[in-house]
Parts: C-alpha cells; structure tokens; sequence
C-alpha cells in the first residue's frame, strides 16, 4: 500500500519547535487512512526530510508559505526524485497556485486543503490526479479537527488549536484578509473543546489559538463598521464568541491556559476582555502595535491603533487583566526614520509589556502593499504613472532567493546596514540583562515565584536568539541557524518552563487580577 507523507519544510533545524504548524495535523485528520493508513508526520524543524523514506508511488504532501516555499521546493525536488506523487499547497500555493506547477509538483491546492485533500488522495491513487484543486474557504462549522494522537509531545512546547478564521480588517502588509477573507468564520465549539481536553489529556497546561484575530467583534469594532449589515454581522459573531466563552469554562479543566493573537480594540469590551481572562483563561496574547506614530499606522493601514502615549496605556490596560502582551513593532515601515525607530524603541521600553518583537517590514505576497509595489516596478519610469509607494522591490520572485527582508526592498531613506544595525539595537535594548530585570523588579512579573522569575529570564534569552529579526510569525519561516551558547539557552528555557510548569504544575501565571473579577 502507497503511503501518504505530509512535510513541513524549513530553513533550519532545532530539534524541536515551539508552536505546532497545525495545518500538518489537520490535513492528517483528512487523510483517506482506509486506503493509505496514517499518514507519516515530518516538521523540519524538528527532523529534517528523509528522502530514502520515500518509495515510488508514496504521496508527499507539502504545506508552504512564502517564508518556507523555496525549502519546500527543495522536498518537491528529492521526492520527485524518489518516484513520489507531490502535491503542495498553503498561503504561497493559493497566492500562486501555478508557481508549484512550474517547480514539478505533480498538483496544487489552494484555499483550505482538508476541504478537498481526501480527493486529490482518491484520485491520485486511481490514476486521475487532477493538476488543482480549489478548497475556497470553509465555513467554520466545515473547518476539521486536527490528529492530536499523531503529536509527539516531547517535540512542542505548545500545541494550537484555531477557533475563527477570517479577519474583518484590511492591513496593508497582511494577506490574511486576502487569503481567508474578512467575514470571520467560527469554529462549532465541541470541535473546539474536544480538542483542547485531548491536549490536556497529553499532558499540556497551555495550548496556543491560532486565530489570526481573536477577537474580531468587539463593542469598539463595532461601533467603527460605516455598514449597517456588517455591523449586524459582528455582532452575532460577538455573540457566538461570548457563547463559546461559556461553553468553553464549563467543559475544559480550570488549570488550562492559553495564548492568542488579538488586536488593542479589546479594551474597548470589558464584558469580551474579562471572560477571555476567566473563561478562556487567555493569559498572554500578540499584538500588532506595528508603530508608535500616526504617520507608521497610516502606512500600515491601521489608523484605529491608539497612538504614542496611548498605545503604552493600553498595554498595561489588558497585562492589568492578567493578559500578558507580546507586542509586535514594524522595523522600515515607508514613514520610518532611525529617530522614528529610536522613539518605538524607547516607547517599547517604557510599555511595560512582557516581551517585544521587532520585525523587519517586507511586502509578503497577497498583501495590498505587495501588489501595489509591483505595479510601481513594471511602471518604473513611465512618464504618466504616479508610483504609489517610496520603497521599492528590488527582485522579481524573491521568495526564491536565499535573502532577507531588507534585501528585497529598498527603503526611501534608511540604507540597508542602517537600518539593520537600528532593529538590531532594539533587540538588544529589550532583552538586555538590565532591561528583563527592571520587568522584573517593577513589571507584571514581580509578582511571579522566582521560578517564574528564573524561567522569564531564560525566556527572553531564548526568544531573542531565536526569533530577532523576523519575530514569532511561525518556526518554520526561520532562517537563521544558532550557535552552542544560544541553543543551550533555548534548551534551558523549554526544560524549566517544562519542568516547573508542565510537570510540577506549578503556577508560572499571575494570580486573577481585581480588574479581571467578574462584575
């Protein structure tokens, strides 16, 4: 019997990973096992691909991004090699669903695979394999479960289980809203619950929503939407989410815990914000600050974002809810100036947040600035066109180039090793020995056990080493390779937080602050 081999592809390798890619489980839950059996599970970032695993007439299936595709592309070219049928998809291949055709694949997915992976399975072992297949978007109560049974909980620190998918806004360097669309789709929440006690079965006490926006209708999003129809839209779904709250609270034990990814509107909802703290028991979350200046959110495409002052306020509004904030900052966005960056990076100081990540800014396929960028670069020159941007892509493709994210564009003001030199500064500034320990003195963290306190430290060398420059969008996308001294402090941090956390089940978390009590 063929067998089916689904790859997560990577630039580097760590031998562990610290988020799961969720879409490997998912597709595995819709993997035809009656005719192929389990479906064998390999993250690069964990273990690289073996091509001797792969025999003539085996499925390989690939998942890429833009970040990853040209590792992917280096799997499609060995399992090809091998005799294997190879079908990719992910973000990359529904933005270019012809581009994996080109580099051999054998067929292309694009929108949400587990709509039609089983198929593209049937048919290929019946010899009608068809060149693409189109999943589109699923509605949420469609959106499949993953195959927690076919995790090794020993390799991930945090497995992720998404419950909406969608995101209402328009961010210009996004392509979430592009690619799933801005018509937030819920998941059924017994999928939801299910799937987080079989993780809490495990073994896990903390498990990552995977929600590109978790919350997507909040009273201040809703109050902002001009149509009518939209805003009575939001506010069923902001119904169906304080619905799942209670659900949730009763069903999953009180000691799991979880992280997401949520925008600074929240605290326009108390009633959403407190029940994400008690009833989800939500207790750090990401958020895209992406600047501190007016100018920077205008370039973003997010002018709703507070500003200044008032972003650094409402930081510390949710961490006094008892959610910490991992806050996401945008290095070389058009506006930026070294003095501009200078100021978020004294603003990010000052913030009072837990951890900060400085990415640098690049035009990801299917964003709005990508597009835009490409057209100012076939018009360059024309005499009748207006180019709608300062920076400029400098390479056709460069997803397939070995480069970095200031290597594919030019800023309008900050030379490239300027502006390097100026993210790197902030990394530094940040996750300083000095800079932890004040967090730690005068922050949310002070009244943590010095376990906490010890695995904190360990966590910001750790994330530093790890994700600076690029921030923690997914492990897979990570290129660079570390040295000895950073890997044991990756290794050190995982093993105390595993250690006091996950095995001794002691509390690493703040106790409920009187801001988060019910009403």
């Amino acid at each position: 019997m063929p067998k089916v081999i689904l790859v997560n592809p990577s630039a580097s390798t760590l031998g562990f990973s610290f988020i799961t890619p969720r879409w490997l489980f998912v597709i595995a839950q819709a993997t035809p096992v009656e005719r192929v059996g389990d479906p064998i599970l390999v993250d690069e970032t964990i273990k690289k691909f073996n091509p001797e695993t792969v025999r003539p007439g085996d499925i390989v299936g690939i998942g890429i991004s833009s970040g990853n595709c040209l590792p992917g592309y280096r799997v499609l070219e060995v399992a090809k090699r091998q005799g294997a049928t190879v079908i990719m998809g992910g973000i990359h291949a529904t933005i270019f669903p012809d581009e994996p055709l080109e580099m051999g694949a054998d067929s292309v997915i694009t929108g949400n695979g587990d709509a039609v992976w089983g198929r593209a399975i049937q048919d290929a072992l019946a010899g009608k394999l068809q060149r693409r297949y189109d999943g589109g978007r699923l509605s949420g109560d469609e959106l499949l479960r993953a195959r927690w049974d076919l995790l090794d909980p020993a390799k991930y620190v945090f497995p992720s289980v998404q419950t909406v998918a969608g995101c209402p806004e328009n961010c210009s360097f996004c392509s979430v809203w592009v690619t799933e669309g801005r018509q937030p789709r819920q998941r059924l929440s017994e999928k939801i619950i299910q799937e987080v006690n079989e993780l809490y079965a495990l073994g896990y006490r903390t498990v990552i929503f995977a929600d590109d926006n978790f919350n997507p209708a909040t009273l201040g999003r809703i109050a902002r939407e001009p149509s009518p129809q939209k805003r009575r839209e939001l506010e069923r779904i902001r119904q169906d989410r304080l619905q799942l709250f209670d659900a949730y609270d009763r069903a999953v034990p009180p000691n799991m815990y979880a992280f997401t990814q949520m925008t600074t509107e929240v605290i326009t909802d108390d009633e959403y914000l407190s029940a994400m703290y008690r009833k989800m028991r939500i207790r750090g979350a990401l958020i895209g600050v992406e600047s501190f200046s007016e100018e920077g959110l205008r370039s973003a495409n997010k002018t709703w974002n507070p500003v200044g002052q008032r972003m650094a306020e409402t930081i510390q509004k949710i961490q006094d809810h008892g959610i910490w904030v991992l806050s996401s900052i945008i290095c070389g966005l058009e506006t930026d100036t070294l003095d501009t960056i200078r100021t978020m990076r004294q603003f990010a100081l000052e913030s009072g947040a837990i951890l900060t990540q400085f990415t640098l800014y690049g035009p990801y396929p299917g964003t709005k600035d990508y597009y835009e960028m490409m057209r100012d670069r076939e018009n360059l020159g024309k005499p009748a066109y207006t180019p709608r941007h300062k920076t400029q892509i400098l390479h056709d493709k460069f997803w397939l180039k070995p480069i970095g994210p200031v290597d594919i564009t030019r800023h309008a003001t900050i030379p490239r090793d300027r502006l390097l030199a100026a993210n790197q500064q902030c990394w530094d500034a940040y996750y300083s020995l000095g800079a932890a320990w004040k967090r730690i003195l005068h922050g949310a963290p002070s009244a943590w056990p010095w376990a906490g306190r010890i695995a904190y430290l360990l966590g910001c060398a750790a994330f530093k080493n790890i994700y600076a420059g690029q921030g923690i969008a997914a492990d897979s996308v990570r290129k660079r390779t570390m040295g000895t001294l950073p890997k044991l402090f990756v290794k050190a941090a995982v093993k105390t937080y595993s250690y006091f956390y996950r095995r001794k089940r002691v509390a690493l978390l703040p106790a409920q602050p009187a801001s988060a009590a019910p009403n």
